[in-house]
């Protein structure tokens, strides 16, 4: 710190004696020379000049090729709404010609729904805090709704199922 702060006053020195006119800059110093190096070796900081650059480059690269990756892997959807009439068009009403009055006889019953099908357990995750099993393709836990079931229970082996009405339903897996 003391060498700078003596070149600085020296340079104030020489600049208010140049001002002054009463006599002209010293010299300056030579410049301290490197030393030479064989021929054939390397100058230094060469190498850091050209890996520095390198990594960068490769670093974009990989960038590009990871972006490039997720993009194409990546799903798309796209949300379809109603179409939107184009034009709507009046038209006069027909006649309707009246119904004749048909006999009364009974009409047959309409047929009963089909009952839905029993469900499946296909896998069970025990765990004492919080099991869970997996019925019918749904992830289900105690208590909740699978159709016109409510899961009371998941054991090791087995999952009980409760109807509304109080019936209950054990479902094992099958080996």
């Amino acid at each position: 710190m003391s060498r700078i702060n003596d070149a600085l006053k020296r340079a104030k020195r020489a600049q208010r004696q140049t001002l002054s006119g009463l006599t002209p800059l010293p010299p300056m110093a030579p410049k301290p020379s490197l030393p030479k190096l064989p021929p054939g070796a390397p100058r230094p900081g060469g190498i850091i000049k050209w890996i520095l650059p390198g990594v960068i480059g490769f670093l974009v690269v990989a960038a590009c090729l990871f972006i490039g990756l997720a993009l194409a892997t990546r799903m798309t959807t796209k949300a379809v709404g109603e179409p939107k009439p184009l034009a709507v068009q009046q038209l006069k009403p027909a006649a309707i010609p009246a119904p004749n009055p048909a006999p009364n006889t009974p009409t047959p019953p309409p047929p009963s729904p089909p009952a839905p099908p029993e469900p499946k357990l296909q896998g069970i995750v025990y765990a004492p805090t919080q099991p869970w099993a997996i019925v019918d393709g749904r992830t289900v836990h105690v208590g909740d709704r699978l159709g016109e079931f409510r899961v009371k229970a998941i054991s090791q082996r087995d999952v009980t199922l409760e109807k509304t009405g109080g019936s209950q339903k054990k479902l094992g897996l099958s080996n």
